[in-house]
């Protein structure tokens, strides 16, 4: 009994460790770039938000050729507002810990982080108070990454 025990125990131990060795740690803040927006931007991490969140302003809908799209306004590197059109992909609510609730448009982007690169949804906000305009949720740490929080820009500069 004791043998399998151990023998559980070693492979138990071993697919961990191989699972830690497939992901990459990061930091609380890392660079993030948005390829298709030519924007690279400082990104907070934030393992307790579940969607990816862009800051967005002057948000307003449109509708052509019977699809739903979003018009509104975002920052490049340079914090000059740049005018978007996307497709809603889907509305999120959102709850804060304070209780209140908002609906969010849901819209795809490509992001890259490091050397990871994918189409994912991001929710968008107005993110005018905050320190960061993009927060990278677990739609896109979970099974990729690990966070450091005593750490930033583990990607590099």
């Amino acid at each position: 009994m004791k043998t399998v025990f151990l023998i559980l125990l070693f492979l138990s131990i071993n697919v961990s460790s191989q699972v830690m060795k497939e992901k990459k740690t990061i930091g609380r803040v890392e660079w993030v770039e948005l390829p298709e927006l030519k924007i690279k931007i400082r990104a907070r991490i934030d393992t307790g938000a579940k969607t990816t969140s862009m800051h967005a302003t002057s948000i307003e809908e449109i509708t052509q050729q019977g699809q739903l799209l979003v018009k509104f306004q975002t920052l490049d590197n340079n914090g000059k507002a740049i005018e978007l059109l996307r497709k809603v992909e889907s509305f999120q609510k959102i709850s804060n810990p304070g209780g209140f609730s908002s609906k969010r448009y849901v819209i795809k982007e490509k992001i890259k982080m490091g050397d990871f690169e994918k189409m994912v949804s991001v929710n968008l906000n107005d993110r005018s108070h905050m320190d960061f305009k993009l927060l990278v949720g677990r739609n896109v740490l979970l099974g990729r990454f690990v966070v450091d929080v005593a750490r930033s820009h583990v990607l590099g500069d």
